[in-house]
């Protein structure tokens, strides 16, 4: 039936089928971070175990995004999108049946981090092989920057949710989001033909698409280091919330707001900041933009991780303002890959790019749990001080990986 539809109409029904199921995908992204409080007394977890449930999601992301999306250079991408949405399903319904304490924990989360693998980068190639190459920059943005909406509206239903309902019947719920997902891709988004047939002497798995061009690997490196701030802050911040609050008087202004509506507005903050980044990119130039945000989030983060015990409005502006800065690189940075990539292996890249900003993503939370732990523990300042010292420390690499790139325009 899409194909009977031409010109604008047609983009914009394409780019907002994706996005429609890109959240929906995602319902079950942020429940983890959401109950870690409730889980960390269920199952007498440490920091460290916290922190390694949360990385194990990301960390089945990047073991399989590479052959994933590498794979959509030689295949229809709406054939290993339609899978993986599939196993993310799975992996929700699994988590809610069989997950009982570290390790059946971490197993299921990792087959939902597949799932996502096989989705979004995925997603995001077939989109950019659908549309029309005069809308294709500002459609990754988009795509990009919903990517946190998605996130956002898991985080609310996981906090909203969590005593009204059990957890298992919480993540019996959401996987309600990938079904549905399932079902319009299915349904509207047309076949694509694969840019390197199964006969082509190129090897499906040939990083030299990636190490060989010096601007991709800039924005790589870029990427890992924003998705090991990023999954290390949104990992951490329920838990850190609740710290904070328990150090503030009776009454103290801001306090009768919840932890689930402060934890979702500021992950929804990340998709204007992501779009205005982009856009902002546009007029300014993506390293200046880049160095800019990448930079000014590493200071809010140390100032955050010393703020525990100040007044909790205080509290709430730095992370409206953490929020912002630790988003608002995302959109540049894929958007400056996509364009740096060679189309004929654009899948390619985009799966080592993934692979390597995902294990930053795996890592954020478990150096974040380990900080925490070496600082005393999610009751002790000190170790919020090491755990965003952390953050701060990882996004620094950004600025300079791009920077080298370009010198080697």
């Amino acid at each position: 039936m899409i194909n009977l539809i031409k010109g604008p109409s047609r983009s914009l029904i394409l780019v907002v089928t994706m996005c429609v199921a890109e959240i929906c995908g995602m319902a079950g992204y942020s429940l983890w971070p959401a109950m870690i409080p409730d889980f960390q007394v269920r199952w007498n977890l440490s920091s460290t175990s916290v922190g390694w449930i949360g990385g194990s999601y990301f960390f089945g992301f990047a073991i399989a995004t590479w052959p994933l999306s590498s794979l959509t250079d030689r295949v229809d991408p709406k054939k290993v999108y339609l899978l993986c949405m599939s196993i993310s399903f799975i992996g929700t319904i699994g988590f809610a049946v069989n997950a009982e304490g570290f390790w059946t924990a971490i197993i299921w989360r990792t087959l939902q981090g597949i799932g996502l693998a096989g989705t979004y980068m995925p997603g995001l190639k077939l989109l950019t092989d659908i549309v029309p190459e005069s809308d294709r920059s500002r459609s990754v943005a988009w795509y990009t920057a919903l990517f946190y909406v998605g996130a956002a509206l898991s985080l609310y239903i996981g906090m909203n949710l969590n005593g009204l309902m059990n957890w298992k019947s919480i993540w019996i719920f959401v996987s309600i989001g990938p079904a549905f997902a399932l079902l319009i891709v299915w349904l509207i988004l047309p076949a694509t033909p694969p840019k390197i047939s199964y006969k082509s002497k190129k090897r499906l798995l040939d990083l030299r698409a990636a190490i060989n061009n010096p601007k991709v690997m800039g924005y790589t490196i870029a990427y890992f280091a924003h998705c090991a701030e990023l999954m290390g802050f949104a990992t951490w911040i329920v838990a850190f919330l609740t710290y904070s609050l328990s150090l503030q008087h009776a009454g103290a202004t801001g306090t009768t707001l919840s932890i689930g509506t402060i934890a979702t507005f500021v992950t929804l903050l990340a998709f204007p900041s992501s779009v205005i980044g982009y856009e902002l990119s546009a007029l300014y130039g993506r390293l200046l933009l880049l160095r800019v945000v990448m930079f000014g989030s590493a200071i809010v983060a140390i100032i955050l991780g010393f703020s525990a015990s100040f007044n909790f409005p205080i509290i709430l502006c730095l992370l409206v303002l953490y929020g912002i800065t630790v988003t608002a690189d995302s959109a540049t940075i894929t958007a400056g890959l996509v364009e740096a990539a060679d189309q004929g292996h654009r899948g390619t890249v985009m799966a080592t790019y993934s692979l390597i900003g995902f294990i930053g993503a795996s890592i954020g939370p478990v150096v974040f749990g380990f900080m925490l732990d070496l600082g005393g523990g999610e009751s002790n300042s000190l170790g919020w001080k090491l755990g965003f010292i952390s953050l701060a420390v990882m996004v620094c690499l950004g600025p300079f990986a791009i920077a080298q790139g370009y010198k080697h325009r």
